[in-house]
């Protein structure tokens, strides 16, 4: 039983400069300048990044402890690698139906967006065996905190590849959860203590999500006996500037029906307000406090003051945090300045209230 006001990362962690060439705007899919280490000796440096992630959570004091992502390009396409996916032979990923007027928009990015090359889904799809397991075993092994592993959700998936082969985004969304439900239970039975499913495009996309994306969440959490979190956000920080989308509190009642014990959301950087929480149901709420998109580390007294706030509508034993998502690009002084005030923060409250 995780303590009220459990800290974590959503899942990344900032990712040192000499491991990646950090891009002014999200990486294309198979973009081989991504890395800056050797072929030879990467997989040796996206080790020593994950021990500097795991180190960096500690030392903050985080409770709940992620690999930091450090051995993933992207948190997405690095699951797109399912039977029946061809990721060498690429084709163009359509921006068509995609929900973003809450984002002012850098026009690189928009661009790059526009002119995206996806994996194409050529066949049936299956899993392919554990992706992640092997993460995960190696953050067990450097630390004795209790962990947590993220995975992409069925509807992102299904969202963020070419597809050729089904019949529609549904027909391929239920197939991506059946292969996902196999690579959450392979987490599951290898012992961690959180499971996130990442479906930002339960945003981005709503036509889809309120049709048939509680059945696929339900499908990929089929007999994981571990906590479950769906984490749902408004995209990375430097996208462009945000403002409050009404359609998002209707997507976190969405999320709320289905069997995730928790629901991680996107707060601070939008600027949400309190009442927003209402809209999750009686989930435990992983709040965002922490603002990605400035390099302003949050002072302890404001984030007890967005603590509070959320206690007039959320009962402490539902109310856990993190930063908001994205945290692979901020530099890390910055970063771990930020978490540590997060920790502070919620030990400040805690000792209010007597925990």
């Amino acid at each position: 039983m995780l303590q009220p006001l459990t800290t974590q990362l959503v899942g990344s962690y900032t990712k040192p400069d000499w491991l990646i060439c950090h891009h002014n705007v999200t990486t294309p899919y198979g973009d081989s300048t991504f890395w800056r280490p050797k072929p030879d000796v990467l997989e040796q440096a996206k080790d020593d990044a994950t021990r500097l992630a795991i180190f960096d959570q500690e030392r903050a004091g985080i409770d709940v402890l992620t690999d930091g992502e450090q051995r993933r390009h992207r948190y997405d396409s690095y699951f797109l690698r399912f039977n029946g996916v061809d990721n060498v032979n690429l084709g163009i990923w359509s921006m068509e139906n995609r929900h973003m007027d809450f984002i002012d928009m850098d026009e690189a990015i928009q661009k790059r967006l526009n002119d995206a090359w996806a994996p194409r889904v050529v066949g049936e799809i299956s899993w392919p065996g554990p992706m992640a397991l092997s993460d995960l075993q190696f953050l067990r092994r450097h630390t004795a905190c209790a962990t947590k592993m993220t995975v992409i959700g069925p509807l992102t998936a299904a969202c963020r590849m070419v597809n050729e082969y089904y019949q529609d985004e549904e027909a391929l969304g239920m197939a991506l959860a059946k292969a996902i439900n196999q690579e959450l239970q392979s987490l599951d039975h290898e012992g961690v203590d959180l499971i996130q499913l990442d479906e930002p495009d339960f945003h981005f996309r709503p036509d889809q999500a309120k049709k048939w994306g509680v059945r696929a969440l339900d499908i990929a959490f089929k007999n994981v006996l571990t906590k479950k979190i769906v984490h749902c956000c408004y995209g990375y920080a430097m996208v462009g500037s945000k403002k409050v989308d009404s359609t998002y509190k209707g997507i976190l009642e969405v999320i709320a029906q289905s069997k995730a014990d928790q629901i991680s959301i996107e707060y601070e950087q939008p600027g949400h307000t309190p009442e927003i929480l209402e809209n999750l149901g009686e989930k435990i709420i992983v709040l965002g406090v922490l603002n990605l998109g400035s390099k302003e580390i949050e002072s302890v007294e404001h984030i007890t003051h967005r603590i509070y706030e959320a206690l007039e509508v959320v009962p402490l034993d539902r109310l856990h945090l993190a930063p908001d998502c994205g945290m692979w690009f901020v530099p890390r002084d910055i970063a771990f300045g930020k978490i540590q005030n997060m920790v502070l923060a919620a030990r400040q409250v805690r000792r209010k209230f007597g925990i």
